[in-house]
């Protein structure tokens, strides 16, 4: 059983799951506290550099011939300015192993963490190189490249897991035990993080109170087509059709009044409303293909264009009489015979009524399928999925372009981890840090850039910036 969990826990160490990991192998240590490799895989996947010290040590405790532990505490010690750990004597044909305080091995010394990091596969740190980027933050970049360094500090091999700080901890040298890097800020589970600035925000708000920004975003429609959609698309191709047939009407009736009057020759103005007709159905037929497609501008298009059909057919259905004195002007010399005139009052009465009907169905049907063509408004919530540090940089920088600090500098806190030593990711996360006016964690950031690539062009003037924006938030 013991062997079972352990490999289901490696196996979602790999897959980058770590909060299943943590809790799979926890519930194994519980149950088997001298589980060499538990505490080894288990030195992975917590994120404080404590408990990380804490798991390897077990492991040494454990077997202090273990090369992987020993690199990785030897790693960890150089990191956080401590003294590094003696090495086993020489032993042969034995294997040496000392007695463990109880309460040093208990899981209860480890926190139960949130599932907010996967695994990062080791990488190795690039040779600084100076890499300018414009404030607040660099565009995307498409080509960029990572140089390594000649002498990279030694990590433990990537068949078992890199302890976490080997991963994020600070390159700037100091006597006080380095810290991870944390998240941008710490939020309640009840309550979702604002986009832009941090702050904490409930499910039914619609704008952050502390920023003003929307906390509402359009999600993209579903690729199934939508009853409601497709009933629209066919309202606007049936209206086109009749709209045609009635374009026709014009026609016929000049060749009618011709035969009346041939000397005064065919009525040529009474074309002009068939003309007329015959661009509003080509208009129409347009705007249901379009709709089909569910371009999202079309749906504003055909409520604009529905919404003057409406008022035309009520305007018609009160003054059906205005029709026979527009006719009468295009017609010029020839005159409706007054025969006609109550069957075409009463037809374009009929007309109006039908049409005026037709158009309050497809305005309901318009606000019905709205959300189905442009997306419905839903809650804004940032998934972060782990990927390479390139992904998570240019994530960061579409977010920041729409005010998203807050979401931007996760992403670009991932970049960091997996690429720490890469100045445009420190810099673009210690821009982030400033302008969510988190001071202490953007002047870190400057300052690992700095040491990593001190003549970059604009470090010491974003250095300069984030100390002028502190002072005036004291102020």
């Amino acid at each position: 059983m013991n062997a079972d969990t352990l490999h289901q826990a490696i196996a979602a160490a790999r897959d980058g799951r770590r909060y299943d990991a943590r809790a799979l192998l926890l519930h194994l240590l519980e149950a088997d506290p001298r589980n060499e490799r538990a505490w080894l895989w288990l030195s992975g996947v917590v994120d404080d550099p404590e408990d990380v010290k804490i798991c390897l040590e077990n492991v040494l405790a454990l077997n202090p011939s273990n090369p992987r532990a020993r690199q990785g505490l030897e790693w960890l010690h150089a990191r956080m300015g401590l003294p590094l750990p003696p090495r086993p004597p020489d032993q042969t044909g034995s294997r040496l192993e000392r007695e463990i305080d109880p309460r040093t091995l208990s899981v209860a010394r480890l926190r139960a963490y949130r599932a907010s990091l996967a695994v990062v596969e080791p990488v190795a740190p690039p040779t600084p190189k100076p890499d300018p980027i414009s404030a607040p933050v660099p565009s995307t970049p498409q080509n960029r490249t990572v140089a390594t360094r000649a002498n990279p500090a030694p990590m433990p091999p990537t068949s078992a897991p890199l302890p976490a700080t080997a991963r994020t901890a600070v390159a700037a040298p100091s006597t006080a035990p380095a810290r991870r890097l944390a998240s941008v800020a710490p939020v309640d589970d009840a309550t979702i993080p604002c986009p832009y600035c941090g702050a904490p925000t409930v499910e039914t708000q619609r704008r952050c109170t502390q920023c003003g920004g929307s906390l509402l975003v359009r999600v993209a429609p579903s690729d199934e087509r939508s009853p409601i959609v497709q009933a629209l698309v066919w309202m606007w191709r049936g209206g086109a059709v009749v709209v045609l047939l009635i374009a026709l009407v014009f026609p016929v009736m000049g060749v009618l009044l011709y035969q009346e009057a041939p000397a005064n020759g065919f009525p040529i103005g009474i074309l002009i409303p068939a003309v007329i007709l015959a661009l509003v159905a080509i208009t129409g037929f347009s705007v249901a293909q379009q709709l089909a497609q569910r371009s999202a501008w079309a749906i504003y298009l055909a409520a604009g264009l529905t919404t003057v059909g409406l008022i035309g057919a009520l305007a018609l259905a009160v003054r059906p009489d205005a029709l026979t004195g527009m006719l009468d002007r295009l017609t010029d010399a020839t005159s409706i015979p007054s025969t006609w005139l109550p069957p075409l009052i009463a037809g374009a009465r009929l007309i109006a009524i039908g049409a005026g009907v037709a158009h309050i169905a497809t305005i309901a049907l318009t606000i019905a399928g709205y959300d189905a063509i442009v997306g419905r408004l839903e809650r804004f919530r940032h998934i972060l999925k782990p990927s390479d540090h390139l992904t998570h940089y240019n994530n960061g920088v579409a977010l920041k372009n729409r005010g998203m600090w807050y979401v931007a500098a996760l992403e670009w806190e991932w970049a960091v981890k997996k690429a720490p030593y890469d100045v445009t990711y420190l810099r673009a996360l210690g821009l982030a840090y400033a302008r969510l006016k988190q001071f202490d964690k953007a002047r870190s950031m400057i300052d690992r850039a700095l040491q990593a690539a001190p003549n970059t062009p604009g470090l010491r003037d974003d250095r300069a910036l984030i100390e002028r924006l502190a002072s005036q938030e004291r102020h």
